[in-house]
């Protein structure tokens, strides 16, 4: 049996070796990459004053309010504001589902939390995590020269279900 040249395994070892590396890249790092461009890149976007359908449900945006230090709101860090933010949904709930309401401006990004945080009254008929059906309310802690563009309807483990344009 004739040996292959020095050149010949090289190559042969290049392949196997670009192959492998491949199969590495395909394996472990494309699952948390998808995840990542989940978690920034939202699945639907929405513009302003206009619906969407997804699962089932009828997704828009309802008002926004700006509420900044007043009395009988409960104690807020000077400089900032209260936004409430009303998301109509109408449709059934799918089994299972849970969301959280983010709010951006394009660089920074401020959690949803429930209005009666900030002494807010919520109404019987809007909840904010998804589980129950109807509208969502979401209070928000942003400094006060912030300028929200948007609101992602997020899942518990960070992918965009949904961006609400504001304007």
């Amino acid at each position: 049996m004739t040996r292959l040249a020095l050149w010949q395994r090289n190559v042969i070892g290049a392949v196997v070796t670009v192959a492998a590396l491949g199969g590495v890249a395909a394996m472990d790092l494309w699952p948390a990459w998808s995840h990542y461009r989940d978690s920034v890149v939202p699945a639907h976007v929405v513009p302003a004053r206009e619906s969407v359908t997804v699962g089932g449900q009828t997704w828009s945006l309802g008002p926004v309010r700006y509420i900044g230090d007043r009395p009988g709101l409960g104690r807020i860090p000077p400089g900032t504001v209260v936004t409430l933010v009303t998301v109509r949904r109408d449709g059934p709930t799918p089994p299972g589902a849970a969301c959280v309401g983010v709010l951006t401006d394009g660089h920074r990004r401020w959690r949803g939390e429930s209005p009666i945080t900030y002494s807010i009254p919520a109404t019987a008929d809007q909840g904010f995590t998804c589980t129950k059906d109807g509208s969502l309310q979401w209070a928000f802690l942003v400094p006060d020269d912030a300028v929200p563009t948007a609101l992602d309807v997020t899942a518990p483990n960070g992918t965009i279900l949904l961006r609400l344009q504001l304007s």
